[in-house]
């Protein structure tokens, strides 16, 4: 990957918070701790108990939303021919017949209560290690900020950073974004078309001559293709382990026609699988 490197998804803060800014988070305050602490449980506790009660009513999946290319959020019809779009809805229908047949576990409040604990105690350890020494220095209380709440002047530190933070993680998809449509033209419909596999598993990689086969699990992805053939083939990174997850992928034009970089994502963590192909072919 020339783009999507391992340095830039390792290298990713996470900073999502939707603060609420209250004065008492300026001072360290047992009291005010556990004030606050009770009432996000509750509302926690109030939450777990309405979604053991809610009655489930299945999708029907009449439209389908998936991300294109620039990452923008439209509808599967438009991109789809109508027999794909009815296999990938049959195949929802069927993933949601599964989920129905699983039992929804009745109410435990005490479970729920170890819950909500275990939570905000991984909460507290991630804003350790993500936030920078210049944003705790200014935080009082690290668990009260854990449970969402914090001065204006954290608020406003924090939602810098994590718009800093969403930039670094974009900015490599803007770049090779630039790179692929310099590139489209001279890409083949049937590849631009089809190459969309973010999170099929993949089951296999196999050499069947001068080819390489993977054979997909697609029930997480959003295509109906289970095999690609990338011919006359030739391997040149190979971090595959079973059942990996197809994350990213970028794609080059070389001598020998195209050069596939793909991430997975398996028991290695984040990796790479790079090869070279005269073309590639999908059932």
């Amino acid at each position: 990957m020339k783009y999507l490197t391992r340095e830039w998804y390792y290298g990713n803060k996470d900073i999502c918070l939707d603060l609420e800014v209250d004065t008492k988070a300026e001072k360290l305050s047992e009291e005010y701790y556990k004030e606050l602490y009770n009432a996000k449980l509750n509302a926690f506790l109030e939450e777990e108990k309405e979604v053991s009660e809610m009655d489930y009513e299945p999708e029907t999946w009449e439209d389908i939303q998936i991300m294109d290319d620039e990452g923008n959020i439209i509808s599967a019809r438009e991109v789809m021919s109508e027999e794909e779009f009815e296999a990938l809805r049959q195949q929802l229908l069927e993933e949601e017949q599964n989920q129905q047949d699983v039992e929804i576990e009745p109410y435990d409040e005490e479970a729920s209560t170890n819950d909500f604990l275990e939570m905000h105690q991984d909460e507290i350890e991630e804003l350790k290690e993500n936030l920078p020494k210049e944003i705790l220095d200014e935080v009082a209380d690290i668990r009260v900020l854990a449970l969402g709440v914090a001065t204006e002047k954290v608020k406003d530190l924090v939602d810098k950073y994590s718009q800093e933070c969403e930039m670094k993680f974009e900015k490599p998809f803007n770049e090779y974004n630039k790179h692929w449509y310099s590139i489209a033209d001279k890409v083949p419909a049937h590849i631009k078309e089809n190459y969309n596999f973010h999170d099929c598993a993949i089951l296999k990689m196999t050499k069947c001559g001068n080819d390489i086969v993977f054979e997909l699990d697609n029930s997480g992805g959003f295509t109906n293709i289970n095999k690609i053939i990338y011919k006359d083939a030739e391997i040149l990174e190979n971090n595959f382990v079973d059942g990996c997850y197809w994350i990213y992928d970028e794609m080059y034009l070389c001598d020998k026609g195209y050069e596939c970089h793909i991430a997975v994502d398996g028991e290695n963590g984040y990796d790479y699988i790079t090869l070279q192909a005269s073309d590639v072919i999908f059932e």
